[in-house]
């Protein structure tokens, strides 16, 4: 398994002179550790334990090699690899690593000299930052810390290892690395379409205005022999508005149905208004489940015709707003 190229900088920057060499911990078998408040994931050696808690998880062979970390006089050298959440709290993530960076200074960590290293882990975007820590006048605390940038957190992973512990637990720090998942956040999207309670004004060029939510989205359409038409739809094709404008020829609105009519397989026709002028709708199916609704109105010798369609088995969802639509209608 390829190591990080830094590590071995790290390696070569940080152990010259050191007294002691081990031989490297192979990997073996790995253990699942699945974070049960933010979801991140992450394998780890079998013999280890996981010590932390939810939302910062530190695995290690045992509390001993952690108490060496904490006090060099006590405890076990070992190594340990945590994982914590770090909340953006409306930072961005380089602000995160920039402070990170700070407090690790403040605190005494020699940083890595070739700064921070940008990558990718787990399909995002990822910063590392090397150091080691005086532990005692001969032995240093060598370590590199891991930035991920999640979807809702950033996810810093910390891989240390007791003076030479570090060199030979690159191995493992490795695969661990390469088994962490930061979780995917998905959106659900609604099982029903909703309206947006946001609404826009649709400009209909020289001969009409409508207000519409604003999560209806206009799509160009040709207007063909007319003089003008529109279309915006909802969350699908088939449940749209649709306005199209034509010459009325000096014919009143019932003389246009007249003529029209025959086109349609009306289910059921009736009167109405539209901006204060009289209309004629007709309800009527061109297929399974899409039903449709059309109106004609006539104003300065123009036929203005609205049709809606809509998705039969959710009509209570889709009619009532379409309908809202049309009643907005302004007409120039």
């Amino acid at each position: 398994m390829k190591t990080f190229f830094v590590l071995g900088m790290l390696v070569g920057l940080f152990f010259v002179g050191c007294e002691k060499k081990i031989e490297p911990v192979k990997v073996g078998e790995l253990n699942d550790y699945r974070d049960p408040a933010y979801g991140f994931k992450i394998q780890y050696p079998k013999e280890w334990k996981q010590l932390g808690q939810a939302g910062k998880a530190v695995f290690t062979k045992s509390q001993e090699v952690l108490d060496k970390f904490m006090d060099p006089r006590s405890g076990e050298a070992g190594a340990q690899v945590s994982v914590e959440v770090i909340q953006y709290d409306g930072k961005k993530f380089d602000d995160i690593v920039s402070q990170a960076k700070e407090d690790m200074k403040q605190a005494d960590y020699q940083l890595d000299a070739n700064g921070a290293q940008t990558m990718q882990l787990s399909g995002k975007p990822a910063s590392m930052i090397a150091y080691s820590i005086k532990a005692t006048t001969k032995t240093n605390i060598y370590g590199h810390q891991i930035f991920v940038a999640g979807d809702t957190a950033v996810y810093k992973l910390d891989f240390e290892g007791y003076g030479d512990q570090y060199a030979a637990h690159i191995a493992v720090f490795d695969t661990m690395k390469s088994t962490f998942t930061a979780p995917i956040i998905e959106i659900k999207k609604p099982d029903v379409w909703n309206p947006s309670a946001n609404m826009n004004v649709y400009p209909g060029g020289t001969f009409f205005t409508m207000q519409y939510p604003e999560n209806l989205e206009p799509v160009q359409v040709s207007k063909g022999n007319n003089d003008y038409a529109m279309e915006m739809r909802a969350d699908r094709r088939d449940c749209s508005i649709h306005i199209d404008i034509f010459e009325a020829k000096k014919l009143t609105v019932e003389k246009v149905w007249e003529q029209n009519k025959g086109r349609y397989k009306a289910k059921a026709t009736g009167n109405s208004t539209i901006d204060g002028n009289a209309a004629i709708w007709v309800d009527y199916s061109v297929m399974k489940d899409i039903n449709s609704r059309a109106y004609f109105v006539v104003k300065n010798d123009k036929v203005i015709r609205t049709t809606i369609n809509y998705f039969a088995p959710q009509k209570d969802v889709y009619f009532p707003v379409f309908e809202k639509c049309v009643n907005s209608i302004k007409l120039k």
